[in-house]
């Protein structure tokens, strides 16, 4: 298998959730927890990492030959 770096991620490989820069909140979220609203990241339910290379920075290319 080839591994390539993944285009999902926040910034290309850095293994980031590209909803919330790796955070695990949603942007504004300070302003939220200040009401007491300790919410999560929808896309990465709260892991802050990239769901498509699951936070590798990496995705595997092509089959076993």
């Amino acid at each position: 298998m080839t591994t390539l770096t993944c285009h999902n991620c926040d910034s290309p490989g850095d293994g980031n959730c590209a909803g919330c820069h790796g955070r695990g909140k949603p942007a504004g979220d300070e302003l939220r927890a200040s009401f007491g609203d300790e919410s999560s990241c929808s896309m990465c339910g709260g892991s802050g990492e990239c769901q498509t290379c699951g936070g590798t920075g990496e995705i595997e290319v092509g089959g076993e030959g």
